[in-house]
């Protein structure tokens, strides 16, 4: 995915928030300031590009939180559109006392509006966390939030729950009494596939670093409330001790869900995955090293900036979840951009540096080649960087479902980031068109991810002759009628001659 030009934010959401079946981004860039930097909205357009959208989604006041450290993107008023809750720190000098955070809620017609109403209810303080989830079977998203107010010796966890249209109200009672309030990171997530979201939290980690909880796990059960009881302590990192990210995905394919923490030193000068296989059910062990690090003395984190987001998922379609350093937002340039490891299958990870990703087609996955078939017709691949024209061959795309089908050249046009195949295509039906993993590489060498998509092709259709009119049946004539010719004048009676 393309950066936005001018933006290097933490906190990035992604979501259609307009409607036309593009995914659109959203950043919050705050600076730190008390006044704060309005977020923004980019627009995704066909061909990959993006373009500034924020006054055209959002109806009325955009928000500028001063430290945005999150954003959040789900359906909280339950019209089927995605909304915006967006995590505030508050301005960074003073700290304290922190900001609120902040609610757009959409119209259902592709608009966002902001929701002063949530600022009467949450108390200001410096945010550091959120997520969210239907805690408790519901059927509306809940959220739960990290907030220091007004410093770290005060805080205060709580949850924001749900009316289901977006109202919500604040509860303490469903938060573990123990938990600490450090907290820099935290996800619900059905960590042990029991059908209810367990709370998943880690920050300033004990034993490690002072005052913060330790990474652990609160099991859910369905009723919203989580317990000192019911939790799993996971196994810490003093070497990387703070954690910013955590996500899960059963890696190694033994039907039970595995973790993935990122982590920093405590002073943020590197990145470390720090991989936990679930080798029974609630019971996790640390196997970092040889499934993912292999050498902590050569490990590429040493000698990186920190990693604010990353994602466990299928890169190159084999089934098995990858993992994605999440830059979309970071300016390019930076060490860790675009990182990618990739998934043997069984839960061990080999560095591949970035990807190259498909991102857009023309036309749209699932839209219809025009005119219909047979035709000759281009297809355009949108890619998130450019390619290496030398490594683009029309072989690399390969054409099924309609037989026939083939692809007789290829063009890389738009300063690299497009390839332009020509198809000829002999009849309508479902056409499938797919690039194999490695076929494509970018400009610094980076092999593409797998893509395949659909498109239906509609079938030639000969105009219908127009039909031949039927004479009219000419009318019968009367019938012949022979004339009777008048009877004869009678002859006169001669007079007798004298």
């Amino acid at each position: 995915m393309r950066p936005f030009p001018g933006q290097d934010p933490a906190a990035v959401g992604y979501g259609d928030f307009n409607g036309d079946g593009i995914p659109d981004v959203v950043f919050g860039p705050g600076n730190g300031t008390p006044a704060g930097m309005p977020i923004v909205i980019a627009l995704g357009q066909p061909g990959g590009w993006y373009i500034e959208g924020t006054t055209q989604v959002i109806s009325g006041e955009v928000p500028a939180p001063p430290g945005d450290r999150k954003v959040l993107v789900a359906d909280f008023n339950g019209d089927g559109w995605p909304d915006i809750f967006v995590v505030d720190f508050g301005p960074y000098f003073p700290a304290p006392p922190g900001n609120h955070n902040w609610l757009l809620l959409s119209d259902g017609a592709g608009h966002l509006v902001y929701q002063s109403a949530l600022a009467t209810i949450e108390l200001a303080g410096n945010h550091h966390d959120a997520c969210a989830g239907d805690i408790d079977h519901s059927g509306h998203i809940d959220i739960f939030v990290q907030n220091q107010n007004p410093d770290p010796t005060n805080g205060f966890l709580y949850f924001l729950i749900n009316d289901g249209q977006g109202h919500f109200t604040v509860d303490t009672t469903r938060v573990p009494s123990g938990l600490a309030d450090q907290l820099w990171s935290s996800e619900l997530i059905d960590v042990d596939n029991d059908n209810n979201l367990d709370l998943v939290v880690g920050g300033s980690e004990y034993p490690c670093l002072s005052g913060g909880p330790p990474t652990e796990i609160f099991w859910g059960d369905g009723t919203g409330f989580y317990s000192d009881a019911n939790k799993t302590v996971l196994p810490p990192d003093c070497e990387w001790p703070a954690v910013l990210d955590i996500d899960a995905e059963d890696i190694n394919h033994d039907g039970l869900r595995d973790l993935v923490i990122t982590r920093t030193p405590a002073d943020y000068s590197g990145f470390y995955f720090q991989v936990l296989i679930q080798t029974s059910r609630r019971v996790f062990a640390d196997e970092s090293l040889p499934r993912l690090i292999h050498d902590l003395s050569t490990w590429i984190g040493n000698n990186a900036g920190n990693v604010y987001w990353m994602h466990l998922v299928d890169m190159n379609g084999d089934g098995a979840a990858d993992l994605v350093v999440d830059d979309v937002g970071r300016l390019q340039g930076r060490p860790n951009e675009g990182l990618g490891w990739a998934n043997d299958g069984s839960g061990y990870f080999t560095f591949t540096g970035g990807w190259l990703k498909v991102i857009w087609t023309t036309p749209l996955v699932g839209g219809t080649f025009s005119p219909p078939a047979p035709g000759t017709y281009s297809y355009d691949v949108n890619w998130d960087e450019p390619v290496d024209p030398a490594s683009v061959q029309p072989t690399d795309l390969t054409l099924s479902g309609i037989q026939g089908a083939t692809v007789t050249g290829v063009a890389v046009i738009n300063d690299n980031f497009t390839t332009e195949f020509t198809l000829d295509i002999p009849t309508g039906g479902s056409l499938t068109a797919s690039i194999p993993a490695g076929a494509i590489t970018g400009q610094y060498g980076e092999p593409n991810v797998a893509f395949s998509g659909s498109y239906p092709v509609s079938p030639f259709a000969p105009p219908t002759p127009r039909p031949h009119p039927t004479p009219l049946a000419r009318p019968t004539p009367p019938p012949h009628l022979t004339p009777v010719p008048p009877p004869p004048s009678p002859r006169p009676t001669p007079r007798p001659r004298p």
